[in-house]
Order: C-alpha cells, then sequence, then structure tokens
C-alpha cells in the first residue's frame, strides 16, 4: 500500500488546485522558509480526518481555507483529494485504488467521501484502523514532535507503541464494551425500578378486583331500573310525536293553498312587469333618439368651428414658408464661399507636409549612429559591476561566517547563562517540590479525617430515611381508613337525608301540609325538640309515638285553614294543633315523680314553642325500671304516664305496653338524631384526615430533606475520595520530579564546562575572520569607484540620446499635425456639399407645402356653408322627437300604479300565510324538542348500557313505581356507586397483565445482570489480549531501539524500559541513552542533534516491528550536521525499499537521496505551486 496521488485545492496557501504524484521509494518537497511546503504535510494529516486545529497550525478549523491575498479574493472551500494504492490489500475493501477526500465549507461544513461517495468520518476511521495509517499513527514525524516524543510526559510516544503493537482495535472495542457497560448498568437500574413499580401496581390491582365485582352489583341493579324507567319516558314522547304529525300535516295543507295563491298573484304581477319593461325600453329608445339629435347638433356646431379655425391657420401657414424659403437661399449661398476658401488651404498644406517628412527621416539616422556608442559604454560598465558584485558576494560570506561564529558565541554564552540558570531555577524547584509532599501529606490525613466522618453522617441519615418511610406508610394505612370512614358516613347521610327530605314515614295528610307550607305553619314536634340524652331518644320516640307529626301552628285560624283543607280536598290523616289552642289548655304537674324524672327536664324545645313540652308532654315520668313504672302508675291520681328506661309504659288508663316490634325501625327523632350525629362524626374525621394528610406531607418533606442531605454527603465523600487519590497521585508525581532535578543536577556541571571550551574557540575564529572582511571591503571600495565612473559616462549619453529622441517626436509630432488637419479640411468640404444639397431639397419640399396649405383653404370655405344648413336641420327634429319621449314616459308610469294593486292583494295573503307557517313553526319546535329528548333518552341508555330502545329487547322490565320514587332509587343506587369510587373494571385483566408482566420484567433484570457479567468478563479478557500483545511488541521494540541507535551514533548505547509494578497499558515508557564516549543519562540532557537521531532510532525501531505503508518526516534532520545526515540519508535509503517516504527538507544530501523531487515556491506573494523533477528521467536527459 502506497500514496499514489495528492490532490490540494484552497487549502491554506493553494489557491490554485495542485496535484502531488508519488512513486514508491524517497520523494522530497523542498523550498525556502514561509513558502508552504508544510502545508503539504498538513493536508495529508487533514485529509485523514484530524479534528484538533493546532495540529494545523491553526486557531480554528476554518483557518484552513485559502485566506486570500492583496490581489486575490478568499475562497469559501477548501479541499484536499488522498489517492492510495491498496496493492497488497492491507485496507479492508475491494478496491485497487482508495481515494479518501475531505470538503470543508467557510460555514464550517464539512464532507467525506471514500471513493466519490459521501460517508462519515467514523468510516474513514474504521478503513484505516489499526494499519499503521491515519492522522495519529506514528506515520507523519515533526521536527517539534522530537520534544514531545522523548519527553516522560509525552502521550504521543505510546501512541507510537500501541500503533506498533495494534492494540488500537483492542482499545476501540474496550470503549464500546465500556460504554455497552454503562448503559446495561442503566439498563439495569431502570429495570430494577420497573420491576418495583409492577410489583407495586399487581399488589394494588388485587385490591381494585375486589372492588370491581361490589361495583358491578350495584351496576347492573341501576342498568335495570334506568332502562325501564328510560324505556316507559321513551314510549310517552313516541305518542305524543305521532299525534302532533297530523296537526302538522293538517297545517302544511293549508299553507299549501296561500302558498299557490302568492304564486297566481306573482304570475301576474311578472306579466305585468315585462309590459312596464317593454315601455320602459320604448321610452329608453326615444330619449336615446333625443340624445343623439343633440349630439349632432353638437358636432356639426363642433365641425364649423374647428373648420373657421383651419382657415385662419392655414393663412398663417402660407406666409412662414415664404419667410423660411427666403432663409434658405441664404444659407446657400453662405456655404458654398466657405467651401472655396477650404479647398484653397489644403493646397498649402499638403506643400508644408512634404518638408516635415525630410527632417523625421534625418533625425531617425542619427539616432541609430548613437544608439551604437552608447551600447559600447554600457558593457564596459556592466563587466565592471559584475566584478564589484562577486567581490560584495564574498565579503557577503565572510560576514556571514562572522555573524555565524558570533551567533554560536552568543549561543554559547545563553546556553552557559542558561544552564546556570537552570542549575539554580533546578534548586529552587527542589525546594518547592520538598515543601509540597509535606503540604500533600499534611491535606491528606485532613482528607481521611474529614471521610469518615462523612462515613458516620451517612449511616445517621440512612437510619432517618428508613425511619420516615416507615412513619409515612403508618400514615398513608391511617389516611385510607379515614377516607373510607368518611365515605361510609356520607353514603349513611344522603340515605338518611334523602328518606328525610321524601318525608319517610310521615302520615300523608303531614306531608301534603308540609309540602304546601301552609300559611302560620311552625313544623312538627319531631322539628321542634330535641333529646338531650342521646340514650333516650329510642325511649322518647316510643313514647309519643304518632305525636312528634304533631304539625304545630301559630294561631287557631290557621289550624283551621289546615282542617278545611284536609277535608275538602281528601289529602289524608294529620294530628295538629295550634300555641294559641295550647296556651288556654290547663297545664299538667310539671314537677317530678318520686318514681322518676319529668320527660320535659331531657327534652330542648325551639324558642316560641316552650309551651308544646309544657301542655303536651309534661305528664310523662321517666323511672329507672320497669317495677318501678308500674307501682308508681297505681299510687299516682294525676293521670300521668310512667315509663321505664327499658321501655315498659305504664299509662293513665291502667293498661302496661311492654316489648318490642321485631320489625321497628328508626322514627323520626331517631333519624335526625343520627343525621346530626354522622354530621359531626364526619367533620371529625375530616379534621383529622386534614391532619393526618399533613402529617404525611411533612413526613415526606423531612424523608426528601434526609435523601437531599444523603446525596450530598455521597457527593462530598466522593469528592473527598477523588482528593484522597489526587493527594496520594501529587506525591509520587513530586518524588518523581524531585529525582529527575537530582539526576539533571548531576549532568549539568560536566556540560557548563564543555560551553566553556567552546566559547575560547568561537572567540578565536571570529579574529581571523574579521581580518579577512577588512582584505575584502578594500576591494569592493576601489570598484565602487571604477563603476560609478563608468555609470557616469552612461547616464550622460542617455541623456544626449533623450535629447535626440525628443526632437524626433516634435518632428514626428508636427508631421502628424499636418496630416490631421488636411484631413480634416477633406471632410469639411464634403459636409458642405451635403449641406447645400439639403437646404436646396428643403427649399422645394417649403414651395410645395405653401401651394398645398392654399389648395386647403379654399376647400374648407365652400364646406362652412352647408354645414349651416346641416346644424338648423337638426334642431327641428330634436323638438319633434321630445315630444315622442314624453308620450312614452305616461304610458310607463300607469303601468306601475296597476303593478302595486296587485302587490297590495299578494301581501295580505302573505301575512296570512306567515301566521300559519308560525304555527307549523312552533309545532316542529316541540317535535323536534321531544325528538332531541327522545334521541337524548336513546343516546343515554345506548352510551350507558349499549341498548337500542327503538328496537328494544324483550326482557326490559316494567316499572310500576312513581317517577319520584324511580328517581330516588335510581339516586341512591349511583350514590352507592359513587361511594364504591373510581373502579377500573379491567381490573382482573389488567392484573393478569401486569402479573405477566411482572415476570417479563424479573427476566429482564436477569438477562440484563447476566449481560453485566458477560461484558465484565470480555473487558477482562480484551485487556489481557493487550496487554500480551503491548508487552511482545515492546520487547521487540526494545531490542530494534538498541539496534539502530548503536547504527546511527556508530556505536554507544540505548534502553528503554516500562514502570515497574504498574499496569503495561498504562505504565510510563522510560529512555535513556549514552552516545558513545559519554556516560548514560536521560533523553532530556541530549543536544538537540542527539535527541534528532534519537528520535528517528526510536521511529525505525518501530518500523522493523510493524512497517507503515509510508513515512512523512517534516525538516526532521534539520539539527543533523552532515556527518549525521549521511548516516540518517543511509538508514532512510535502507527503509524505502520497503516504506514509502516523503520528507520535507533543506538539507543538500537528503535531496540527493531523493528519487522525486518537489519544488514549493510563491511566484504570486501568498500563493503556493508546485514544480517537480524525477532524478532518473532528469538523467536520462542530461545524457
Amino acid at each position: 500500500m502506497i500514496l499514489r496521488k495528492l490532490s490540494i485545492y484552497g487549502f491554506k496557501s493553494f489557491a490554485d488546485k495542485i496535484e502531488l504524484e508519488f512513486g514508491e521509494g524517497m520523494t522530497a518537497v523542498i523550498g525556502p522558509n514561509g513558502c508552504g511546503k508544510s502545508n503539504v504535510v498538513d493536508a495529508i494529516r487533514w485529509v485523514f480526518g484530524e479534528q484538533k486545529a493546532s495540529m494545523l497550525r491553526s486557531s480554528n478549523m476554518a483557518d484552513v481555507i485559502f485566506s486570500g491575498t492583496q490581489s486575490r479574493q478568499p475562497l469559501n472551500v477548501a479541499e484536499v483529494t488522498l489517492t492510495i494504492e491498496n496493492n497488497k490489500k492491507i485496507l479492508p475493501v475491494e478496491y485497487r485504488d482508495v481515494a479518501i477526500t475531505r470538503r470543508i465549507y467557510r460555514s464550517g461544513e464539512s464532507e467525506y467521501m471514500i471513493n466519490k461517495t459521501q460517508c462519515r468520518l467514523r468510516d474513514i476511521h474504521n478503513l484505516f484502523l489499526d494499519t499503521g495509517v491515519g492522522s495519529s499513527a506514528y506515520t507523519t514525524i515533526e521536527n517539534t514532535m522530537i520534544n514531545s516524543i522523548l519527553s516522560d510526559k509525552a502521550e504521543e510516544r505510546r501512541i507510537l507503541f500501541e500503533e506498533a503493537a495494534g492494540i488500537g482495535k483492542y482499545k476501540h472495542r474496550r470503549k464500546e464494551s465500556q460504554r455497552q457497560l454503562e448503559k446495561t448498568r442503566l439498563d439495569l437500574l431502570r429495570i430494577n425500578d420497573k420491576v418495583q413499580e409492577a410489583d407495586r401496581q399487581v399488589r394494588m390491582l388485587a385490591r381494585h378486583v375486589e372492588k370491581a365485582k361490589r361495583y358491578k352489583t350495584y351496576f347492573d341493579d341501576l342498568k335495570s331500573l334506568e332502562v325501564g324507567f328510560e324505556n316507559r319516558r321513551y314510549l310517552s314522547l313516541t305518542e305524543a310525536m305521532k299525534a302532533r304529525k297530523a296537526q302538522l300535516s293538517e297545517l302544511e295543507a293549508s299553507r299549501e293553498t296561500l302558498r299557490a295563491r302568492i304564486g297566481t298573484a306573482e304570475s301576474r304581477i311578472e306579466k305585468m312587469q315585462l309590459n312596464a319593461l317593454e315601455l320602459e325600453k320604448e321610452l329608453e329608445i326615444a330619449s336615446r333618439n333625443v340624445s343623439e339629435a343633440s349630439e349632432k347638433i353638437i358636432k356639426t356646431d363642433r365641425d364649423i368651428s374647428v373648420n373657421s379655425e383651419r382657415v385662419a391657420n392655414l393663412a398663417q401657414n402660407a406666409e412662414r414658408m415664404d419667410n423660411d424659403v427666403r432663409s434658405i437661399e441664404g444659407q446657400i449661398e453662405e456655404n458654398t464661399n466657405l467651401r472655396a476658401q477650404i479647398e484653397k488651404s489644403i493646397i498649402e498644406r499638403e506643400t508644408q507636409l512634404q518638408k516635415s517628412v525630410q527632417r523625421v527621416d534625418g533625425a531617425t539616422d542619427e539616432l541609430g549612429r548613437f544608439d551604437a556608442r552608447m551600447q559600447t559604454s554600457r558593457e564596459k560598465a556592466d563587466q565592471l559591476g559584475r566584478d564589484q558584485i562577486e567581490v560584495i558576494n564574498q565579503l557577503g560570506e565572510s560576514r556571514n561566517n562572522l555573524g555565524s561564529l558570533k551567533a554560536n558565541l552568543n549561543n554559547s554564552f545563553e546556553r552557559r547563562e542558561r544552564g546556570l540558570r537552570e542549575l539554580q531555577s533546578l534548586e529552587s524547584r527542589l525546594e518547592e517540590f520538598q515543601e509540597a509532599i509535606r503540604t500533600c501529606n499534611e491535606q491528606l490525613a485532613t482528607v481521611d479525617e474529614e471521610n469518615r466522618n462523612l462515613l458516620q453522617s451517612r449511616e445517621v441519615l440512612l437510619g432517618r430515611i428508613d425511619k420516615e418511610d416507615k412513619r409515612y406508610h403508618s400514615l398513608v394505612e391511617r389516611e385510607k381508613h379515614l377516607e373510607a370512614q368518611i365515605a361510609s358516613c356520607k353514603s349513611q347521610l344522603k340515605f338518611l337525608a334523602g328518606l328525610e327530605s321524601s318525608f319517610e314515614g310521615y302520615q300523608s295528610g303531614v306531608k301534603e301540609i308540609i309540602t304546601r307550607k301552609l300559611a302560620g305553619m311552625k313544623g312538627i314536634i319531631a322539628d321542634l325538640l330535641s333529646v338531650t340524652d342521646q340514650q333516650l331518644i329510642g325511649l322518647v320516640e316510643k313514647v309519643l309515638g304518632d305525636k312528634v307529626q304533631t304539625v304545630v301552628f301559630e294561631k287557631e285560624e290557621h289550624l283551621r285553614a289546615a282542617v278545611e283543607l284536609l277535608g275538602k280536598e281528601k289529602l289524608g290523616m294529620a294530628r295538629m294543633v295550634s300555641l294559641e289552642r295550647l296556651a288556654e289548655m290547663k297545664a299538667l304537674p310539671v314537677n317530678s315523680s318520686d318514681a322518676g324524672i319529668n320527660l320535659t327536664s331531657v327534652l330542648k324545645v325551639a324558642g316560641g314553642c316552650e309551651v308544646v313540652a309544657e301542655k303536651l308532654l309534661s305528664g310523662i315520668i321517666i323511672t329507672e325500671s320497669a317495677p318501678e313504672a308500674m307501682a308508681a302508675a297505681l299510687r299516682d291520681q294525676s293521670k300521668r304516664l310512667f315509663v321505664s328506661r327499658d321501655g315498659v309504659i305504664c299509662e293513665n288508663d291502667g293498661t302496661v305496653v311492654a316489648g318490642n316490634s321485631r320489625k321497628e325501625k328508626a322514627g323520626i327523632l331517631q333519624r335526625k338524631q343520627q343525621i346530626e350525629k354522622l354530621t359531626s362524626d364526619i367533620d371529625s374525621f375530616q379534621k383529622e384526615y386534614s391532619s393526618v394528610v399533613s402529617e404525611k406531607e411533612i413526613c415526606i418533606i423531612n424523608r426528601d430533606d434526609a435523601k437531599v442531605a444523603l446525596i450530598e454527603v455521597d457527593e462530598k465523600l466522593n469528592k473527598g475520595q477523588r482528593q484522597q487519590q489526587e493527594q496520594q497521585t501529587n506525591i509520587k508525581h513530586y518524588e518523581n520530579e524531585t529525582q529527575n532535578i537530582l539526576t539533571r543536577t548531576g549532568a549539568l556541571h560536566p556540560e557548563l564546562s564543555s560551553i566553556e571550551a567552546g566559547i575560547r574557540d568561537s572567540e578565536e575564529k571570529i579574529a581571523a575572520t574579521e581580518a579577512e572582511s577588512a582584505t575584502l571591503e578594500s576591494r569592493r571600495d576601489l570598484l565602487e569607484e571604477q563603476v560609478d565612473i563608468a555609470r557616469n559616462e552612461v547616464r550622460d549619453l542617455e541623456e544626449q540620446r533623450r535629447a535626440l529622441m525628443e526632437h524626433l517626436k516634435n518632428v514626428e509630432l508636427e508631421t502628424h499635425g499636418l496630416k490631421n488637419r488636411i484631413n480634416q479640411d477633406k471632410a469639411d468640404i464634403e459636409r458642405l456639399s451635403r449641406d447645400i444639397k439639403s437646404l436646396t431639397e428643403r427649399k422645394a419640399s417649403k414651395i410645395e407645402e405653401k401651394r398645398n396649405a392654399l389648395s386647403e383653404k379654399a376647400n374648407l370655405e365652400s364646406g362652412l356653408e352647408s354645414l349651416n344648413i346641416e346644424l338648423e336641420n337638426g334642431r327641428q327634429a330634436r323638438i319633434e322627437k321630445e315630444g315622442v319621449r314624453d308620450r312614452k314616459r305616461e304610458e310607463y308610469n300607469g303601468k306601475l300604479l296597476e303593478i302595486e294593486e296587485v302587490r297590495k292583494e299578494s301581501r295580505a295573503d302573505q301575512s296570512e300565510l306567515d301566521n300559519v307557517s308560525n304555527q307549523v313553526h312552533d309545532a316542529e319546535i316541540k317535535q323536534t324538542r321531544d325528538e332531541q329528548e327522545s334521541r337524548r333518552i336513546r343516546e343515554k341508555i345506548w352510551e350507558a348500557y349499549e341498548i337500542d330502545l327503538e328496537t328494544p329487547p324483550e326482557n326490559i322490565p316494567v316499572i310500576e313505581q312513581e317517577d319520584s320514587d324511580v328517581v330516588q332509587n335510581i339516586s341512591m343506587l349511583k350514590e352507592r356507586i359513587k361511594h364504591v369510587g373510581q373502579v377500573n373494571m379491567a381490573a382482573l385483566e389488567d392484573y393478569e397483565t401486569e402479573s405477566q408482566r411482572l415476570k417479563e420484567l424479573t427476566t429482564q433484570r436477569d438477562d440484563l445482570q447476566n449481560a453485566v457479567d458477560d461484558l465484565e468478563r470480555a473487558i477482562k479478557k480484551l485487556d489481557k489480549e493487550a496487554r500480551v500483545q503491548f508487552v511482545e511488541t515492546f520487547e521487540k521494540v526494545k531490542e530494534n531501539f538498541t539496534e539502530m541507535f548503536t547504527t546511527l551514533f556508530e556505536g554507544g548505547e540505548a534502553q528503554i524500559a516500562l514502570e515497574e509494578n504498574v499496569d503495561p497499558l498504562e505504565a510510563p515508557i522510560h529512555i535513556n541513552v549514552r552516545p558513545a564516549g559519554k556516560k548514560m543519562r536521560g533523553v532530556q540532557l541530549l543536544s538537540g542533534g542527539e535527541r534528532a537521531l534519537t528520535a528517528i532510532s526510536l521511529l525505525f525501531a518501530l518500523y522493523l516491528v510493524k512497517p507503515s505503508a509510508y513515512c512523512i518526516l517534516d525538516e526532521l534532520d534539520a539539527p543533523l550536521d552532515d556527518a549525521n545526515i549521511g548516516r540518517f540519508v543511509k538508514v532512510l535509503r535502507k527503509f524505502a525499499e520497503k516504506t514509502q517516504f516523503i520528507v520535507i527538507t533543506h538539507s543538500k544530501r537528503t535531496m540527493e537521496a531523493a528519487d522525486l523531487l518537489y519544488g514549493v515556491t510563491q511566484q504570486e506573494k501568498g500563493v503556493s505551486t508546485i514544480v517537480s523533477v524525477k532524478f532518473e528521467e532528469a538523467a536520462l536527459q542530461a545524457a
């Protein structure tokens, strides 16, 4: 595989498209500094996908586009194409030639192509992975990279070894596996969350299944009741719509009759309007005739005016044309005289022209003789100038040598100064690193203590989170219990309130009185009383019996009105009393008996109604037991009633009532008391519920605060652990630096002694060179005087020649001027002849125009008489046409009055039609409303139960209850369904689905855990394989490096080693070398040339292990002297047998060794061009 061709357009200084074709062996690229040689290297690096602008010596990637010069505009695109010959099938493609292209636009957009097919940057990277080819491989070595490659901290050195070992694919696969591992771990965390959520969902659905069954029972009852009720309403609406439909038919018949009458009237009106339209057209024609007659009169009058004015204008034109003819005759005479004068002038100027031509020929001959004399003087001056330049070049070379010697001397002084400063700096740095080690140890101890404290805090926070979690679950259970309690109480309350609002258990007469809200009604006794002792409510209810339904009126007249109403309308029976009647009654004794307490003492009566308790209820005594009640009743003579707490009633007639009814229901008083109690319980439960919700929120806040604090502690702990690792790394780094400083200090003293010897040698050479320069300066001054004399002679001759040229130029100008004037005179004669001919033609034209104007004037005067006669006839015709128009207008107006009479009759019929239409509209509205209601009922039942009442099933139940009872029952069932709450009817199916999902998620979790284990094993295997391959390659490079170093240095010793007790894939690579005659030391102490040879030795050692298809060396030989360049070229030619080399160089010896030579120049400032020479072809051409 070799690089075959490089095409560049718009890249850096290559504004025009250029192509470089590479062959096998060695190609050299040369040129002066700043011409753009290194841009060739940058183009190759860039086309392989280099993404760092700094590697291309640019601040950003757009800088690689040609930015323009003073004479060229900037380009908007840069493109580089590199063609590679894949002859050994190293690249994983079937093509023999592979062309990769990279293009960038100034907008920042980039494009990549392989064989002109667009691709991604990753595709190019994958194409060259582990081939030793690419932007980051060791195929491109720059002079500036020597220091970075040989630096202890350089990553470039490891990249070279990894490329040679071919572990790039391992690192790439390991990176992909690591990324997949992290992704799988994240997936595992997410699937764990899903498993927990699914498990919670399954438990919740189990509760919903039971709830759904209860909901189904209520729903079926509601469906049966509501469908039957709405079906009854639907049938009723259907019958009403049938009757209304017949009514609509009758109204429609009446409306059609009226419409027919109106249609007949409209037909008459239309015929009459047609007659009126005909009259209107005749009227319009008559009016138009009058207008036409008027327009004709106006036109005739206007023609008379126009013709009269035209006659006057024609007379004026004839007079003007006489004047024009006289003026033209004068111009003809003037032009004829001027033409004669010009013809005479031409004859005189042609004589002057002949004399001027003779003078030009004489001056030209004299100038030729003078030029020959001046050429001889110029050649003499040029020879003296060349002698002067030769002396100046010798003097320049001497001065360059002197400058180079002085520069070397100054460099030696600077090196000595740098060495002394470095020695001082190393001693200062040694103290700094020792102090830094002490500081890092102190900080490491502080971080360890903080980490221990953070671990303790973490345990405390975990305990708090666990405690708050337990408390939260307890509150959630209490919240659910209270929700159930509140819902139960509300359901009971709504049921009892429904019974109360429907007057359940009330006598029919009492219901009617309360419903109609008769005047003076205070309410029933049950509304006016409340029992203070809750345990006696049932007893009071039993004792009073139906008296609790007694309706209390304010006045006697109100009572009589109620009695009359019940009897008249037969509304049922009711017990009633008025406050006036009670006030007149004799009160029973209210004092308590020895046997018990008076009933009124446990009653609370509404304000203004105390007389009810005094007169009706004060004669009831409550005893502790039945025997006491029975005994007291026998003794009592006041006809009071005794009742025991266990429900035995001793009436004043001697009878005793005992026992309870098996089907006894809660009475009105008990129901009212239950409503009050339920209301109170709901308030109490809701307050407690609010408190539990608040506590739950506080618990959540506390738990979240603890979790946030735990996260902060974890972050601090992680930060502390990172700081601990950083301090340990810093301590190790400072210890290594301290050791390096000690090594460097020991090597500096011999180096400073060598620099002092070099200074003395440079000073001796400078003295000899200065003497040589003085001799050359004397020779240069003598030649300068001789050159000045010769050049002054040439300048005098040039001055004389300029005067002669000026004379010749003036004579030629005079000759040219005479020729131009003669030509101009001839042109003027031709122009004047044309003008005379044109004026003669204009004169004849004017005479003809005058004759035509006089003829037209005579014709117009004769036509004016006939136009006056035509005007008078037109005025008489207009009077007759105006009479016809007025008669037509009277007929038209009479027809319009007749049409209006017919319209009045039609409007009366239309009014009646509107009345019938309104009746139809009202009936249709009612019909539509019933249709909408029936449709609403039908849609309601369909949406709720998917039953179509239009074709109802046979099993629809027949509802016999009253509408109000049905509505109440439906409401009660809906309330029960509402009390059940939101129900998931698909809970059973969802339960099965979620159970299956939980099972699948558990399986997925297990699969992901297995995948994590597999990836971890794969990463360990990749590390092991890469480690083995890297170590084997390193050992081979180690041997090759020693051999190459000995070859290039002609002796010496070289070693490379991995740091011990460190993973080879991460271990630093140390290099120690010893040139012949010197001690073993690190590469930092080598000179520039020694460092370059060391880097070259390492590069060739890598090539021996894994030869690269090509290699680019950018001025790598710059630090080498001639002897070292010779050895470098010798090795380079040896490797060139298998590797293609592209060398950027200034060295003549390197150029001589090249097979192909490219020169980079800038013939146009800022724009690089290419010149190529193939040495073999050049040699054949020379032979």
